[in-house]
């Protein structure tokens, strides 16, 4: 282990067992790299690896202090199910208040053509150099500054064609009322959820430190059934701050796990493999 990895690992170990609790203000690094007997660039470097974990942050001339940490927090439980209300479909009990918040632009929506991403290309099936419609939003809670996310609805190529009202004003109940009157049909959901870094526009949308905090993304797709298969509608990218929200979902039970079960037949540990 290097010696700054060994510094950072000792400081890492007094912010997490509260000795340096949250809001406290850490020693100068020149103060630490004489205690340490290390140099100065040592000493960035092991609180870079702090600041890169969300453990510290810089606050400019007045010091580098302990940030509050999500393994510290309780974090608000966003339960990922599709609800309705009076004024259409919502993702969650939790977010049933939440409203469009000004984008820098001043729009509530802003319905732009760009060339889509690689991931969200795969999920509609379209080539990575198509420009395709999305719908882009600021979505939060008027009281609570930290309680927002980042909407981006991307238009399957067939949707901008059959409905091509959504990329202008789409009406009471929203575009997920224009698809299930045009098809006559509910729509259908599934998500995935994975984690990046921000980009510097997401974070200060998001109102996240500029360093060590990663986004929580869900990537849900909206789907119509023809002829059996998915025919996808909609890739929206969700992006929203670890730091504040944690995403919970039921399990349910897959076939082969239908109660009652078949009693066990091996020992977990007796049999596996050896590695």
């Amino acid at each position: 282990m290097a010696r700054y990895e060994e510094i950072a690992h000792e400081l890492r170990t007094l912010i997490t067992s509260g000795e340096y609790p949250p809001g406290t203000a850490l020693p100068l690094m020149r103060d630490l790299a004489e205690r340490y007997g290390v140099s100065d660039i040592t000493m960035r470097r092991a609180y870079g690896l702090l600041t890169g974990e969300g453990l510290i942050e810089s606050r400019g001339r007045s010091g580098t202090y302990v940030r509050e940490h999500p393994d510290r927090l309780r974090l608000t439980v966003r339960s990922r199910q599709i609800e309705r209300d009076e004024l259409g479909y919502y993702s969650g009990p939790e977010v049933q208040g939440w409203r469009p918040l000004p984008l820098p632009d001043g729009e509530q929506t802003q319905v732009v053509t760009l060339p889509v991403p690689a991931d969200i290309a795969d999920t509609l099936d379209v080539p990575s150099t198509v420009r395709l419609t999305v719908r882009r939003r600021l979505i939060g809670d008027p009281d609570i500054d930290t309680h927002r996310q980042l909407a981006d609805s991307w238009l399957a190529p067939w949707v901008s064609e059959e409905l091509p009202q959504l990329t202008g004003g789409t009406g009471l109940g929203g575009m997920y009322d224009r698809l299930e009157e045009w098809a006559g049909q509910p729509l259908q959901w599934r998500e995935e959820i994975s984690a990046r870094m921000p980009s510097p526009e997401e974070a200060v949308a998001l109102g996240m430190p500029s360093t060590g905090v990663p986004l929580l993304r869900a990537l849900r797709v909206t789907y119509l059934t023809e002829a059996g298969a998915e025919k996808v509608a909609e890739a929206q990218d969700i992006r929203m701050s670890a730091d504040v929200f944690a995403l919970g979902y039921p399990l349910p039970r897959g076939e082969s796990a239908r109660w009652p079960v078949q009693p066990a037949t091996s020992d977990y540990y007796q049999d596996s493999p050896e590695v």
